[in-house]
């Protein structure tokens, strides 16, 4: 089951989610390739906050797919304002506010 979701997480990933960087025309494909180096371990270290490893990998692989595709939706929303300085400001302040938030729950 597990080796089957990864195949289904690798398809959605590669065929389905969006390049956000439409927005740069003919080097589109070079910032997504650049891009997914850094989204996967971001992605894996997300997954990690809330999935011991090992415990169900099938619920871990598609925690990841839901991970990396919330990052890339991210991605692709700034990249409808073309990745407008204050678009950026903003979603960073919303992920530290969250986080900021996510720690103080855990705290209590």
């Amino acid at each position: 089951m597990y080796r089957l979701m990864t195949v289904i997480s690798f398809i959605i990933r590669q065929f389905y989610l969006p390049n956000p960087f439409e927005c740069f025309g003919n080097y589109a494909w070079f910032y997504n390739l650049i891009a997914e180096a850094v989204l996967v371990p971001v992605s894996y270290a997300i997954v990690g906050i809330f999935y011991t490893s090992g415990e169900a990998p099938v619920i871990g692989s598609f925690l990841f797919l839901l991970a990396y595709a919330a990052l890339t939706g991210i991605l692709w929303l700034l990249g409808l304002v073309n990745f407008a300085w204050w678009t950026i400001a903003l979603v960073v302040a919303i992920l530290i506010i969250a986080f900021v938030v996510y720690l103080k729950k855990e705290a209590w």
